[in-house]
Parts: structure tokens; C-alpha cells; sequence
């Protein structure tokens, strides 16, 4: 591989602007697309969360000089996703490096996903009670909600922006500009703890990577800059519709191989 492959700079680019407009990206989507290009299901895993530590890394300034993190709500996610995020790459490590395992893991948690957000979407537009009733949760049952959600991310890469966006949606009053700035400060330390991990495991591809960041980078920022003039509702609705498509395809796949 050249220092600089032009396929995989592409697809940082565009996954980087979505990250840096909706917080949701570097797993839902560069996961499928990397397996996709052929690279191996255990490198996916562990260059998708690097991949993501940087990128998100590189755009969450906009949201900190608009005071649009909210630490609370990142401590509280950490204190159950750190530790979580461990024992998922753990996991990972121990049950092997099997491509159908790891594509059937990665389809199921994407399906999910974008199944949760669209329902939620609707739900919100109906005007349910019991979504606002939610909205208040004790501390110990967001932290709770950060395990399960880190050892998602740790064993599949997928979910540190959008399984917490929709964790705080529906388990926090916080609005729109708040969430997704909450959600990638919390990536990062997400992300950080399970790459260092799959740094150990060997799953990590430094020339991939660089590729990756190549156009990750400037993409973020693009997205990050547009991200509090644009409507967000339409992109979130394309994003979950993509990525349900490409759960579907991926999981329905490695179940016939």
C-alpha cells in the first residue's frame, strides 16, 4: 500500500464530514465500507476505532468553543463504556478473528441502531410522554447504559457515536448541538481505551490509517462548520436508513457463508 491510498482518503473524506456534521460515522459507516475494500474483519475493527479517536479528536474544538459539551453526561457514559469498552476488545482477541463472526456482530449492531433511531425519530414526532419521562435517569443507569454500549463498541467498532447519540436522545434533556458535541467528546475516550487494546492485539494498520486521516481530517472540519446552520433531521434520517441498508447486507451475508 502507497503512503497515501486515494480509495481510502476518499472514503475518510466522507465519512469525516458526517462525523463532524451528526457525531455518527466512524464505525456505522467505515466499518462496512473498509470490508467492502477487503480489508480483514479484525484490522476493520481496531483501524476504525483509531480512525476514530483522531478524527473526532480533530473536530470536537468547534463544539468546545461553542460550549456545546456537556461534561456530566461524558463522565457518567465513561464510567460504565471505559471498562466496557476492555473487555469487549478482550473478547474480540479471545473468540478468534473469524470474518463471519465479526461481519455478523458488526450487521446485527448496525441494524439495531438505525432501527432504534428511526423509531425514536417518529416516536418524538408523535409526541410521546414516556420518551420525556426518560429523559431524567439516575446516574448509576446512565453509567449502566455506557457498559453495555462499550463493549459493543470494543468488540465491533460500531456505536461510539451513534448508539450513545441515541443513548442521549433518549436518556438526557440535552438538545441537538449538545448531544452530538456530548456524544464525540465521549468517542474519543471510548475509542481511545479500546485502541490502545487493539494497538496490543495487533489490529491496528498504521498505513490504512494514515490513508483514512488523509481526508478524515479536513472532512471534519467541513462538518463540524456546517453542523449548527444545518437542519440535522434529513441527514440523520439518510444516515439511519444507509446504515440499516448496509447492516442488513452485512449481517444477512454472513449468515449464508
Amino acid at each position: 500500500m502507497s503512503p497515501i491510498e486515494p480509495r481510502f482518503a476518499l472514503a475518510g473524506l466522507a465519512i469525516g464530514f458526517l462525523i463532524g456534521l451528526s457525531g455518527v460515522g466512524s464505525g456505522s459507516l467505515m466499518a462496512p465500507v473498509l470490508l467492502l475494500l477487503g480489508i480483514p474483519p479484525a484490522t476493520v475493527v481496531g483501524s476504525d476505532l483509531a480512525f476514530g479517536v483522531f478524527t473526532k479528536s480533530a473536530g470536537v474544538g468547534l463544539y468546545l468553543r461553542r460550549s456545546l459539551v456537556r461534561w456530566r453526561w461524558v463522565w457518567l457514559l465513561a464510567a460504565g463504556s471505559l471498562p466496557g469498552t476492555i473487555l469487549g476488545s478482550l473478547l474480540l482477541g479471545h473468540v478468534g478473528r473469524s470474518a463471519a463472526l465479526v461481519r455478523a456482530s458488526i450487521g446485527a449492531m448496525l441494524v439495531l441502531t438505525s432501527l432504534a433511531a428511526l423509531l425514536l425519530d417518529a416516536l418524538r414526532r408523535r409526541g410521546a410522554t414516556w420518551v420525556a419521562r426518560l429523559q431524567h435517569p439516575r446516574a448509576w443507569v446512565v453509567s449502566l447504559l455506557g457498559l453495555a454500549i462499550g463493549a459493543a463498541v470494543g468488540a465491533t467498532s460500531v456505536g461510539s457515536g451513534s448508539l450513545i447519540d441515541i443513548t442521549l436522545t433518549l436518556f438526557s434533556p440535552l438538545a441537538g448541538a449538545e448531544i452530538v458535541g456530548t456524544g464525540i467528546a465521549h468517542a474519543i475516550l471510548l475509542s481511545g481505551a479500546a485502541s490502545v487494546v487493539h494497538w496490543r492485539l495487533g489490529t491496528i494498520d498504521s498505513a490504512l490509517l494514515l490513508s483514512l486521516l488523509a481526508g478524515s481530517i479536513p472532512g471534519v472540519f467541513l462538518g463540524a462548520s456546517l453542523a449548527a446552520r444545518s437542519p440535522s433531521r434529513s441527514v440523520r434520517w439518510s444516515i439511519a436508513v444507509l446504515v440499516l441498508l448496509s447492516g442488513v447486507s452485512m449481517f444477512t451475508g454472513s449468515c449464508h457463508r
